[in-house]
């Protein structure tokens, strides 16, 4: 039986490193996905996120809700990548690839690189939900939005997107 995240979270708080390499095996991925789709730069996603467990782990024993452990993460990684500027630095879909940027020829890549190009409000409510798998409630938790804001912002991300994926759904 698979212990929760809380369980995880109450153990490493009390400085069980066992216990964390777990939260970081399971949420590893989703978050590098999700600031790589805030990001649109794959290795900024890596040190980011990485960046991001160092700061959990230095702050784990404050956590009074373990609870909430995924939002205050994923809170982390977003906060960390506005702060040091982390804007995408991604070509237009029609252009060349950037520096440090998904490959052409990747369907992921581009979408990764059309949800980096959204207005930060709706690139992480995307982010959060289709890369790291939020839900909508969690995602208000993480952002600090109630999860009403959270369906209006994917909403018209949907709108955005739709247009320059459309091709992507006709393959």
């Amino acid at each position: 039986m698979n212990p929760t995240d809380r369980e995880l979270a109450s153990r490493a708080g009390h400085g069980e490193a066992a216990a964390f390499a777990q939260l970081i095996e399971r949420y590893r991925a989703p978050l590098v996905s999700y600031v790589y789709g805030l990001t649109g730069l794959r290795d900024d996603a890596e040190e980011l996120a990485q960046e991001a467990f160092c700061r959990v782990w230095q702050k784990l024993p404050t956590l009074r809700q373990p609870d909430r452990l995924v939002s205050w993460l994923y809170r982390i990684a977003h906060n960390l990548a506005v702060s040091v500027g982390r804007r995408p630095r991604v070509a237009p879909l029609t252009g060349e690839p950037a520096a440090n940027g998904p490959p052409r020829d990747d369907p992921g890549a581009e979408v990764h690189r059309a949800v980096a190009a959204l207005p930060e409000a709706h690139r992480a409510v995307v982010a959060l939900r289709h890369f790291a798998g939020l839900s909508h409630e969690e995602i208000g938790r993480t952002l600090g939005v109630p999860a009403g804001t959270v369906r209006s912002r994917l909403s018209r991300a949907y709108d955005r997107l739709r247009p320059l994926l459309a091709h992507l759904l006709e393959d």
